[in-house]
């Protein structure tokens, strides 16, 4: 269905939002280029030893271009499950931007 794509592509823009917030307040900087394995490997310096973080975003990735642009429809199961990793990159900047 449509709706899941938009849901997913929802998903996927609030976990790269997520991870430039967590990258900014941790390294000054955030990950610009068209390379998502640029995006997952600045991350990764962000937040050492947070692995979770990193293969979320990288997940949330490799659908982009399909939630995107894609002639196919994800699943409800699929957007469910790309919201998950949104959610908990989306706690982990919260965690990274408090006080």
């Amino acid at each position: 269905m449509a709706s899941n794509n938009t849901t997913g592509l929802n998903a996927v823009n609030a976990g790269i939002a997520a991870a430039d917030a967590i990258c900014g307040a941790k390294l000054g900087y955030r990950s610009n280029g068209q390379d998502h394995k640029q995006a997952v490997a600045v991350l990764t310096q962000a937040l050492p030893g947070k692995k979770t973080a990193a293969r979320d975003l990288g997940r949330l990735l490799e659908t982009k271009t399909l939630t995107s642009y894609g002639t196919s429809h994800i699943t409800g199961a699929k957007a469910s499950e790309l919201l998950k990793y949104a959610s908990r990159l989306v706690d982990e900047m919260e965690s990274a931007l408090a006080p």
